[in-house]
């Protein structure tokens, strides 16, 4: 496994940001799926960043009527790196690179979502380019299109031709550091289809096992560099059962989210397995701004210095209102 990079900074949650989220933990006030409205997704084959944002603002209270608006940094920093929005036979798919980004090192992160949305809609609504700017992380950052539900199929069961529309597609250089996939809940039955892909090195299942076990347990055996995040909140039993199956070195099991990045117990950054026993809520995990961002800083990636990565973990932007502001 490559080691991991020494530039990590201990990052505290938002002490100033909207509600109290599951456990006590704070949160931004869009957290809930149930208060995030249908989002728009890009039109098609567009691309865009690479500026400074303009567009983005926060919006001036009643004390500061007339105050210049100042663009949210999370904001700014996924306008300033570049997006695209694939149309493809198997759905959308989006893909977005931090500004300075370079390929000798990145990382390949392929998120997936689960349930009940979909990827235009979970790309704004849980404003996932706002988490992965937060992670800091140098790589490319990939989300496709998924089933909304059980009885659809899977839409991409092979990673390896996903990788190559996006490449094929787009002017990005390949990444040449580690290919990692991210899938929440449902995101499962797509993940189990791509455990033979011979470049997937590490899996982040956020709340994604779901009685599954023994396919991960022997893709994680398959290979010593293969490396398993597993963070159970609804599927606790199933991570407790990975957790005791494979105890021992190279394991380490975690009961809570630590409050900042430098709570991680020892060895957590290298551990082989990681299970993470979750006190937050099954969307809280991949809408809040905490969990996500602080998963991702796990991984074997370069963090870039100029990356929002100082920013406070739960502090998103608001979400636009229906008026647009």
């Amino acid at each position: 496994m490559a080691a991991m990079t020494s530039r990590r900074a201990p990052i505290a949650i938002a002490a100033l940001v909207a509600g109290l989220g599951a456990g006590g933990w704070l949160v931004s006030g869009a957290a809930a799926e149930d208060a995030r409205g249908a989002g728009a997704g890009a039109t098609s084959g567009t691309t865009t960043g690479g500026t400074a944002a303009t567009a983005a603002t926060t919006t001036a209270t009643a004390d500061d009527v007339g105050a210049a608006e100042v663009p949210h940094p999370l904001r700014a920093a996924v306008d300033a790196g570049q997006h695209v929005r694939l149309d493809t036979d198997h759905g959308a798919v989006h893909v977005w690179v931090p500004a300075g980004y370079h390929a000798d090192g990145a990382a390949t992160i392929v998120y997936v979502h689960g349930y009940y949305t979909d990827v235009d809609q979970a790309w704004t609504n849980h404003q996932l380019p706002e988490q992965f700017a937060l992670s800091g992380l140098d790589a490319v950052f990939i989300a496709c299109e998924a089933p909304a539900g059980s009885r659809p199929a899977v839409s991409w069961t092979s990673m390896g031709d996903l990788l190559d529309t996006v490449f094929a597609r787009t002017t990005i250089t390949r990444p040449m550091g580690p290919v990692i996939a991210v899938g929440h809940s449902g995101a499962f039955r797509t993940l189990l289809t791509w455990l033979d892909y011979p470049l997937l090195d590490q899996i982040v299942l956020v709340d994604a096992l779901y009685a599954e076990v023994e396919p991960f347990r022997a893709w994680l055996a398959a290979s010593p560099s293969h490396r398993l995040i597993d963070v159970g909140e609804d599927t606790v039993r199933w991570t407790d059962e990975l957790a005791r199956a494979e105890a021992g070195e190279g394991s380490i099991e975690v009961d809570r989210f630590p409050f900042e990045d430098r709570g991680w117990p020892e060895g957590a950054f290298e551990a082989r397995l990681l299970t993470v026993r979750s006190q937050m809520g099954h969307m809280e995990l991949v809408t809040a701004g905490v969990a996500l961002p602080m998963l991702l800083r796990l991984l074997p990636v370069e963090v870039l210095p100029d990356a929002p990565w100082d920013q406070p973990l739960g502090s998103l932007p608001a979400l636009p209102t229906a008026d647009g502001r």
